[in-house]
């Protein structure tokens, strides 16, 4: 799938900031890329946070998870250990049981784009791992942040 990052830049995104730490990185001080995936998911936390939930609570409480099935990210610069960097996030419902996740990494200092990409999730139930609609307390929160 194509990953527009015109798209991308042109919706209003939650955006939450990060630093880097050396055990980011590799050796040779460039931020390991699977961790571009943990910033997204701690942006994802931290839309919660902002809209006054925690996420963790939310899917006990509604007996569901949110497993990721599908990730794609285009990486355009790498990051280098002790950098910041900000996570740009545009949660998208699509259907009853699914988010789509669209997300940009900017440089915190230049504002220049380092990676853009989506994490797909479906909502399923905790006992059976079945796929199940999302519960209207999640749901809530991503329609806000549209």
């Amino acid at each position: 799938m194509v990953c527009s990052l015109a798209v991308l830049e042109s919706r209003v995104m939650f955006e939450a900031r990060f630093q880097t730490y050396w055990a980011d990185s590799d050796p040779a001080g460039i931020v390991f890329f699977p961790h571009f995936f943990r910033f997204v998911e701690q942006a994802e936390e931290e839309l919660f946070r902002e809209a006054g939930e925690e996420r963790q609570r939310l899917l006990v409480e509604n007996h569901v998870w949110i497993p990721r099935v599908e990730a794609f990210a285009k990486f355009s610069k790498p990051i280098r250990q002790g950098e910041a960097v900000r996570v740009r996030l545009n949660p998208q419902l699509q259907g009853l049981k699914t988010i789509r996740y669209d997300f940009v990494v900017l440089d915190d200092q230049t504002s220049e784009n380092l990676a853009a990409g989506y994490i797909t999730v479906v909502c399923v139930d905790a006992g059976n791992f079945k796929s199940t609609p999302i519960p209207d307390p999640i749901r809530k929160i991503i329609e806000k942040s549209q």
